[in-house]
């Protein structure tokens, strides 16, 4: 097959024709003004998409995960007026306070001494004079140099029986005094007075085992006397002056024995 191409004949084979053929069709069937759409492009769209949703899921906020009870039952309830069982360590409150921590003979320490039940139900609790005792040490409570000097318990009478049946929240208060004395288990007589120093107080609860109240602190102070009196039968004027029954004025030269100013008189 020959073509004409810009006025020189050319002669094109068969096959050379048919690629010739192929390539102007497809050239004729290109929309004019339009380029073939990119693969690339598409692909860099879907990625930007795909990385803004990545973002806005990031950014929203998530929702609070369930809270989980750790309790699978709820308590039960208590009951405060069930039977009421011993007292314990835990369930007590026990406390004391002093009027005043400077002590000086003749003026007794006033303890005021409560047991709270701090516990939810009621309990039962032994509270005698001679068990719920207050003790007074010499010296520092709890170090090997403290001197057990009084105590409550003492004299206190031993028969005594006095149950407490304490409500969650109710208190017991009752009232020690400690006059400037010692004392010994059994009241015995003939105690010395205490010596002036530091000295430490606590209450116990002998029927509940651990049972006991913080401690006070109290200083004991004897007064030194002031001093001295003179004698009664002493003169009272001083070594130099004369004595009381002496008379005022000097002797006359004369010897008369008296003041000048009788003799004036007398003239």
């Amino acid at each position: 097959m020959s073509q004409q191409l810009l006025g020189v004949e050319q002669v094109v084979s068969a096959p050379e024709r048919a690629e010739w053929t192929l390539g102007r069709v497809a050239v004729e069937q290109r929309p004019s003004g339009r380029r073939p759409r990119r693969p690339g492009r598409l692909i860099a769209v879907l990625v930007v998409v795909a990385l803004g949703g990545i973002g806005v899921a990031a950014t929203w906020p998530q929702p609070d995960p369930p809270i989980v009870a750790e309790k699978l039952s709820p308590p039960e309830p208590v009951d405060p007026n069930a039977a009421a069982a011993p007292c314990t360590p835990e369930d007590l409150d026990v406390g004391l306070v002093a009027d005043r921590t400077a002590v000086t003979p003749g003026v007794p320490v006033k303890f005021t001494v409560s047991v709270r039940n701090t516990g939810q139900v009621q309990c039962l609790v032994e509270a005698p004079r001679h068990g719920l005792a207050v003790t007074v040490y010499e010296g520092e409570l709890g170090e090997q140099t403290a001197e057990r000097a009084w105590s409550s318990a003492d004299c206190a009478d031993q028969d005594e029986e006095r149950l407490l049946l304490l409500g969650p929240g109710d208190v017991d208060v009752t009232n020690v005094s400690w006059s400037d004395a010692r004392s010994a288990p059994g009241c015995a007589a003939g105690q010395p007075k205490p010596t002036a120093g530091a000295y430490t107080a606590q209450v116990t609860l002998a029927g509940v085992e651990g049972a006991a109240s913080d401690v006070v602190r109290l200083t004991y102070t004897v007064p030194q006397p002031s001093g001295s009196p003179s004698p009664s039968g002493s003169p009272s004027g001083g070594a130099s002056g004369s004595p009381s029954g002496e008379p005022s004025g000097a002797a006359s030269p004369s010897g008369s024995g008296k003041p000048d100013t009788d003799e004036g008189e007398k003239q």
